[in-house]
């Protein structure tokens, strides 16, 4: 049961990610966190410093959706649903990544620097969990749970918050259902690891 809806909490973030977060009644100005990660360069107060939003935090949501997805497929026995879920969060994983071919260069220049290295970081992770995760200690599993959980919740919504005022001078527009599907999402899959931290423990006493 557990299991099902940490993969329910996963689906959540994912697809919240790909979701519109700024809606509008014209298509063109729906804005994702994928988009707002790049959108956010063009707005003058970011440029001029004067907005304080690290653009790299809206991409969190779907490296941590690879991760979640290694730590998935860590559990999973059958090979072939285990690499299968290793390839979706592969695919996923790369999606913060410039076009070409800015992409030949992202690993140095600072636009896409972090982004770039980011994005080796949280590959290897799902790797490394989709073949070892399974041995990792259930207490352990359970905050990491909790911690991919809450930083899907806060840390995008949290500067999509901040680029809110900057935003609505552009246009006016509505909360889309993307950063909604987001937070719960996240509190879902924090609220689940708690469960099974605490449920751990209740079982050592």
């Amino acid at each position: 049961m557990m299991r099902r809806l940490l993969w329910i909490a996963l689906i959540l973030i994912g697809v919240g990610y790909f979701g519109p977060w700024v809606w509008h009644k014209a298509a063109g100005l729906n804005l994702s966190a994928d988009d707002l990660g790049e959108w956010i360069k063009f707005l003058p107060a970011w440029r001029s410093g004067q907005l304080p939003v690290m653009r790299e935090l809206f991409y969190l949501p779907i490296w941590l959706t690879s991760i979640g997805l290694g730590l998935m497929a860590g559990h999973i026995m059958a090979w072939p649903g285990k690499i299968a879920v290793l390839a979706l969060a592969v695919i996923l994983v790369f999606t913060p990544l410039p076009k070409y071919p800015e992409l030949l260069t992202a690993f140095r220049e600072p636009d896409f620097m972090l982004t770039f290295w980011t994005t080796v970081v949280a590959l290897l992770l799902s790797v490394v969990f989709t073949f070892f995760g399974s041995r990792l200690p259930d207490r352990v599993e359970a905050i990491l749970w909790i911690v991919v959980g809450l930083s899907a919740a806060l840390f995008a919504p949290w500067m999509f918050g901040r680029a809110l005022p900057d935003i609505d001078r552009l246009y006016h527009f509505s909360i889309g259902w993307g950063i909604v599907a987001e937070v719960i999402g996240g509190v879902l899959m924090a609220g689940i690891g708690l469960l099974l931290f605490v449920k751990k423990n209740l079982r050592g006493l």
